[in-house]
């Protein structure tokens, strides 16, 4: 993985990591939306370890709700 891509996980996690308590159903747990590999048209919200982050959006799953962007924004 390069560089700036690792950077820009950890960065965002780090950020996660800090509001996990306040948008998460569980302390230490975060709502992401999961894009399954091979099935985007299967995309759900999952709640997992904000220590998972950087493995889901490393593969296109992104923070919050599905389709309605971060949670936060």
């Amino acid at each position: 993985m390069k560089k700036k891509t690792m950077f820009s996980i950890l960065a965002a996690a780090v950020v996660v990591l800090g509001a996990a308590s306040s948008f998460a159903a569980s302390p230490g747990k975060v709502d992401i939306c999961h894009i399954p590999p091979g099935n985007p048209d299967n995309a759900h919200v999952i709640n997992v370890s904000v220590r998972a982050i950087p493995a889901h959006l490393a593969h296109g799953d992104t923070l919050g709700e599905c389709g309605g962007g971060p949670v936060g924004s």
